[in-house]
């Protein structure tokens, strides 16, 4: 489950994608995920009987939100994440806990990384082909750039990705920009 990011963001994300395989040979994420967005959760399969009608359902009840983004993040250990970090506001965190909340049930098996309690928000740039060896090279270039954004995102996407595919988009549903009634969270 995640957000595509709407216009212009989107194409400056693609915009980096692109200049990091050009000039350092990174193309993962541009190969294989395809798609500016930022993640809310992930399982290998929904436990849900009619999901699409309960996600549907759900976002009605959600305001669109608008997201924040500064500077350059850095997953460390094996497997490096180079990423735009979001500004964790109390309106992304309500939203991602609803919607952690609303698939989190009928031993559903969702990545424990995306849960509340671990979720850092961010927008991937690079994973898999950056390393210890070029990362430095790719942070010192891309720390001359601004990375300061607003985003008002306005849909929730459901995808589905099989290993060594490209990410598929099974349906997108739209956030209303005022909702009929607020959301209930476990965040104060």
């Amino acid at each position: 489950m995640l957000s595509i990011l709407p216009q212009p963001h989107y194409d400056k994300v693609l915009k980096i994608w692109e200049d990091l395989e050009n000039r350092f040979n990174i193309k993962w994420v541009k190969d294989n995920i395809s798609i500016p967005h930022l993640t809310w959760n992930v399982a290998e399969k929904y436990n849900i009987e009619n999901f699409n009608d309960v996600i549907k359902k759900s976002i009605k009840s959600l305001d669109s939100i608008t997201i924040k983004t500064q500077g350059l993040g850095l997953f460390s250990g094996e497997k490096i994440t180079l990423y735009i970090p979001l500004k964790p506001t109390k309106e992304l965190l309500h939203f991602h806990d609803f919607l952690w909340n609303l698939v989190n049930v009928n031993d559903t098996k969702l990545n424990k990384y995306y849960s509340p309690a671990n979720w850092i928000p961010h927008i991937t740039l690079a994973v898999e082909d950056i390393d210890k060896k070029n990362v430095g090279q790719v942070v010192s270039y891309l720390s001359k750039k601004k990375f300061k954004f607003q985003i008002k995102l306005d849909s929730v996407s459901i995808v589905h990705r099989y290993v060594g595919k490209e990410i598929e988009i099974e349906n997108n549903f739209g956030i209303p920009r005022k909702s009929k009634k607020k959301i209930q969270t476990n965040i104060n």
